[in-house]
């Protein structure tokens, strides 16, 4: 469990629990070799900028956590209960010109639970985010290693940091109670092209391998490729339309059978006012899954979604339902229904809050697959954050996880932690907790 989210420095969700320094220095040298041609194509395009325009933003946050059932066991089932140290550090490294905005951000978490040595964690992470602009085009894109226990990837966070409107978070399966270790690459370059001042082209990729340290029933190492051309029209100067196309290939690890899928959306998103943003999405995939026991299996599915934010001076709620086919460990294409909801508030000039909750329902994509064993998922939490000088914060945060496979009994726990957090000011972010939160139109 983590003390703090990527966009607004609370949440407890997301720290690493297993591993040693060692593995983390490991994985760090591999996300480096993974990522390595996009970062020399970045810095390729920003190579005459002064080193003056690089800002740094170092993180690192200290502090404790309980949870009365770490290994979400079932209930009826022995517990596991954890308490221990959390320390989370980064260096964010942004540039930012007036055609170019990068950022090159290496991460560690590691945890010390002296009652549960087994389950404590050093995990490490190396993310890069860019984007270059043109007088008609605009590319860029997001390359991603992440190499961390189960704990940390297979659950949720209530208050899905960093997701934007209509985003769909797959992948995870759920299943916690087994040791286990993750490795996710991920590539995701984009591109829009302005045909006319009214009209624009959108290109877009994903490439996602995923491995895990032991392959079980439930956690299925997989690659999975995916690609979108989409039209969008201006309506007005604060509402569009947007058709997209797309097509994606899912293959397991060790097996034969993979998944083909079509599909086509169309978007419609609106600004009405400079406080609210929204969208609604409707669409319909068509799947064609070729399988050892049943051979070549088809399905149809209607997917959408519809959400909206609203961000003022000292505030923002967001509020988010969806359905979409995504990729997951189960070793499938499965369906994702998906209700969320998130507010940020600063009551004081020093003090702020966020609440997140989310459920989320997950089936298989056709009902003849077999092996695939739905779930359900709920998670809310509560947190807080003083900023008590410039550069230090204290934050506390309560979590409560549920969740439900198939033909089983379901699984609880709470935690809560507390951290102190030192961040220095940024140039480009001067507010943590609030620059952070994703306001843009989703793509």
């Amino acid at each position: 469990m983590s003390l703090s989210s990527r966009s607004c420095g609370l949440c407890l969700r997301k720290a690493g629990r297993c591993g040693a320094l060692s593995e983390t220095v490991a994985a760090t040298a591999r996300a480096a070799l993974v990522t390595g041609a996009t970062l020399a194509s970045a810095f390729a395009l920003v190579s005459r900028a002064s080193a003056a325009n690089w800002d740094f933003n170092p993180r690192i946050e200290a502090g404790g956590m309980y949870n009365d059932n770490y290994r979400m066991a079932q209930s009826g089932t022995p517990k596991t209960p954890a308490y221990g140290s959390l320390v989370e550090a980064e260096v964010a490294m942004r540039l930012l010109n007036p055609r170019a905005d990068i950022s090159i951000i290496p991460q560690i978490r590691s945890s010390f639970l002296p009652d549960d040595h087994q389950d404590q964690s050093t995990d490490g992470f190396l993310s890069l985010n860019g984007s270059y602009r043109t007088q008609k085009a605009t590319y860029g894109g997001v390359a991603e290693y992440r190499n961390e226990t189960v704990l940390s990837s297979e659950l949720l966070s209530a208050d899905f940091p960093g997701v934007s409107l209509g985003q769909v978070v797959g992948v995870q399966s759920g299943r916690v109670t087994i040791r286990n270790r993750r490795s996710l690459e991920r590539l995701a370059p984009t591109m829009t092209y302005d045909l006319t001042p009214r009209r624009h082209l959108h290109l877009d990729v994903e490439y996602t391998n995923v491995s895990y340290s032991r392959n079980l029933v439930q956690q299925v190492g997989f690659r999975d490729f995916y690609g979108a051309v989409g039209l969008q029209l201006d309506h007005t100067q604060r509402s569009n339309f947007t058709v997209r196309g797309i097509y994606a290939q899912f293959q397991p690890d060790g097996s034969p059978n993979k998944t083909n899928r079509y599909g086509i959306a169309g978007q419609w998103d609106a600004k009405p006012t400079t406080t609210m943003q929204s969208y609604v999405r409707v669409g319909v995939d068509a799947l064609r899954a070729q399988t050892t026991v049943e051979g070549i299996v088809s399905s149809t599915a209607f997917v959408g979604g519809a959400g909206a934010s609203w961000t003022y001076q000292v505030s923002q709620y967001v509020v988010d339902a969806l359905r979409d086919l995504s990729p997951s460990a189960t070793g499938a294409v499965v369906k994702h229904d998906e209700l969320r909801f998130r507010m940020v508030r600063a009551w004081k000039p020093l003090f702020s809050t966020v609440v997140g909750a989310r459920v989320v329902r997950v089936r298989g994509a056709s009902q003849t697959q077999l092996g695939i064993q739905g779930s359900d998922y709920a998670a809310a939490s509560v947190a807080g954050t003083y900023q008590f000088t410039r550069n230090y914060r204290i934050q506390g945060e309560y979590d409560f996880t549920w969740q439900r496979f198939q033909g089983e009994r379901y699984a609880a726990g709470n935690s809560i932690g507390i951290s102190i957090i030192y961040q220095p000011l940024s140039r480009f972010q001067p507010i943590p907790e609030f620059n952070a939160i994703p306001t843009e139109k989703p793509r």
